[in-house]
């Protein structure tokens, strides 16, 4: 008997991006001067914020809008683009740093907003790395056949964890890295797919919970309740890049490896966007040129588990990707964790 032609085992495939971004623009300038305004006296140093990040503007939602809102209106553009029915999707992964209730899942507002009646749906938490532990998630039910079509989508409203009153440097150091945020949504459609040239391939992730405390919204949960104190983003900005920078070149050499890939065929590099400074750093310790990482953070801030996907959706708009390039998302978020996941566009 011969032998029957080998079968190409079924992957994710990215069909389709979105994303949404709040008209309401407030520059670097603009906040300094509202942090100025609510500190009793104290002042931020001018220029403090782009000067240490790069942000120079970030967008804010207007008031009433949820996360919910955020991830519903990217998630209409990726269904768009994927030219897919909302009622085609088999499972809507809500994937973000914040959420619009505690209980039930955020996804189950999205889902019924966008008419996904046919799917199942979840919420994947994971600070800002949610998104690429969501892609996994989707690329998992893929690979089994549990699913044919995912839909991902973040909605970050993150602008109402920041802090505007300041008492002096010190308290600026953990509220620094709250200035930088923005709020963004961000969707993409996961198709299943035999084709063995492109997709989504097998990443890594890697997580250290003896740093949870390093970056961190306390409220909302079980050990400090509601407390109205606690429910602002503080962030000890330096030590957690400090993580970044050390971890995150050797994981993306270990998926290089594994992958027998190298660097050179990397068309683009689609970093979580938190600082110029580290990504400019990771990108050196690769011996990766700067220029060929996606970078969004000067226009539109940290959007959390939205900044990556928001990149992409950006750089496929301006056709510094196309069809066949190899890309890698690389995250780094608090708790401390990392994640690089590599795929064929």
């Amino acid at each position: 008997m011969g032998q029957s032609a080998p079968e190409h085992r079924s992957r994710g495939l990215i069909a389709g991006t979105g994303r949404y971004i709040p008209d309401n623009t407030w520059t670097s300038e603009m906040v300094e001067a509202r942090v100025d305004a609510s500190s009793g006296g104290w002042r931020i140093p001018n220029g403090v914020i782009r000067m240490a990040t790069g942000v120079r503007e970030r967008r804010y939602a207007d008031d009433g809008m949820c996360s919910s809102d955020l991830a519903t209106r990217a998630a209409r553009h990726a269904l768009d683009a994927a030219e897919t029915d909302p009622r085609d999707i088999d499972l809507l992964i809500f994937a973000s740093a914040s959420h619009d209730v505690a209980e039930p899942a955020t996804a189950n507002i999205v889902q019924a907003e966008l008419g996904c009646d046919r799917a199942s749906v979840m919420d994947v938490k994971n600070a800002c790395n949610s998104f690429l532990n969501g892609l996994d998630v989707a690329q998992s039910f893929i690979e089994t056949g549990r699913a044919t079509r995912v839909l991902v989508a973040a909605g970050e409203h993150l602008s109402p964890t920041i802090k505007w009153e300041i008492r002096d440097t010190n308290e600026l150091q953990t509220r620094l890295a709250a200035l930088t945020l923005g709020d963004a949504g961000a969707a993409f459609v996961v198709e299943s797919s035999t084709d063995p040239f492109r997709g989504i391939l097998r990443g890594a992730f890697e997580s250290d919970g003896r740093h949870w405390e390093l970056s961190t919204v306390l409220g909302g949960g079980s050990r400090y309740g509601a407390a109205p104190e606690r429910m602002f983003f503080e962030c000890q900005s330096t030590t957690l890049q400090r993580l970044a920078v050390s971890r995150i070149p050797v994981l993306v050499n270990d998926v290089l490896l594994k992958l027998d890939w190298s660097l050179d065929d990397v068309a683009l590099v689609v970093p979580h966007q938190v600082s110029r400074s580290v990504i400019e750093r990771v990108a050196s310790l690769l011996g990766y040129p700067f220029e060929r990482c996606m970078t969004t953070l000067e226009r539109f801030g940290n959007t959390a588990a939205a900044s990556i996907p928001v990149a992409l959706d950006v750089a496929i708009e301006e056709r510094r990707v196309g069809a066949g390039d190899k890309v890698l998302l690389v995250g780094g978020a608090a708790g401390f964790s990392a994640a690089v996941v590599p795929l064929v566009i």
